[in-house]
């Protein structure tokens, strides 16, 4: 695993491998959500069945525009971004099927303010997926020492930063 600074994350994501990095609250798993073998990579890194869809984190809502109609987006919604707020929100048509809940439609996504992630995705220029960098089941990461020994030989990149003030994970909002 390669450890280092956002903007050199930037070519592991464009070549589909899967980075690691701080959020506000624990480490997660971000890949291109575009690219389905990449999110693919991550259900297998994390023991998860391929059907459960993961969330989107984007550093501003114009990211999103090709994710969902950003006009429709609730005044509720505007205003707890950004923030630690994730919010099912209906997906556009053309939004491929492995990023959407087959059953509702929705699309889990939320606008981040932690500078790493804002890094990510200016320089990405794009969304990421970002789910919690655990094995499904197990407790969230807090600990980058911890994160090395458990994603060692599955995760290609590390992103150095420091966790946000946050002691969960984000709240997801339908």
């Amino acid at each position: 695993m390669i450890i280092g600074s956002p903007e050199n994350a930037i070519k592991i994501l464009s070549d589909g491998g899967v980075i690691g990095y701080p959020t506000e609250a624990v480490f997660g798993l971000g890949c291109d959500p575009w690219n389905e073998k990449s999110v693919n990579k991550i259900a297998d890194i994390k023991n998860r069945k391929k059907n459960k869809t993961f969330l989107l984190v984007a550093s501003n809502i114009d990211q999103l525009k090709n994710l969902i109609d950003v006009n429709a987006i609730t005044e509720e919604a505007r205003s707890s971004w950004p923030g630690h707020i994730s919010w099912l929100i209906p997906a556009r048509k053309e939004v491929p099927s492995w990023l959407i809940d087959e059953e509702t439609g929705l699309i889990g996504i939320r606008v981040s303010d932690h500078p790493v992630i804002n890094k990510i995705c200016n320089k990405f220029q794009s969304p990421i997926i970002s789910t919690s960098a655990n094995i499904s089941g197990n407790k969230n990461i807090k600990d980058k020492n911890t994160f090395m020994s458990e994603f060692k030989n599955k995760v290609d990149y590390l992103v150095e930063g420091n966790l946000g003030n946050q002691d969960n994970p984000s709240i997801i909002i339908n």
